[in-house]
């Protein structure tokens, strides 16, 4: 049974590739490859990818380690190819405009909220003095100004 970091180092010597080269290929580090080989490390998902599509082998076949025989698989058309990365690409820019939309929405209902909080408190009616009873409550006296010019 050969382990992911064996199968890694096989298929790499069988492309007559370095580990510079392979890094180089799935856009990593040198080191990152020597520690995926060296088993201290694994590829995140997106590499496996990439891994398997430059090996031309399952990612199932990498990842499994009672597949001992390589499962070739065929390269997508490329007009195949072209149209996921296509519609790939819409489907992330749909998920940007539809998490912007909800962002400003939730920023309107808070807008809104305070609003109306604000609104609610400035709606206190003031208080005549003269209404007022209790103690320490005294009449104060009406100062009259003669406007006239």
């Amino acid at each position: 049974m050969m382990t992911l970091d064996e199968k890694l180092i096989h298929l790499r010597k069988e492309k007559g590739m370095t580990q510079l080269e392979l890094a180089e290929a799935v856009e990593v580090s040198r080191q990152a490859v020597s520690k995926w080989e060296s088993g201290s490390a694994l590829p995140s998902t997106e590499k496996l990818r990439s891994l398997s599509e430059l090996y031309g082998v399952s990612a199932d076949y990498l990842l499994n380690e009672h597949k001992q025989e390589v499962e070739k698989i065929a390269p997508l058309p490329q007009e195949a190819e072209d149209n996921l990365k296509t519609s790939c690409g819409r489907a992330g820019k749909i998920s940007a405009k539809l998490f912007a939309i909800i962002v400003g929405f939730l920023i309107l209902v808070v807008l809104l909220l305070i609003g109306v909080l604000y609104a609610n408190k400035s709606k206190e009616e003031p208080i005549c003095i003269d209404e007022m009873t209790g103690e320490g409550v005294t009449d104060v006296p009406k100062i009259e100004f003669d406007l006239e010019w």
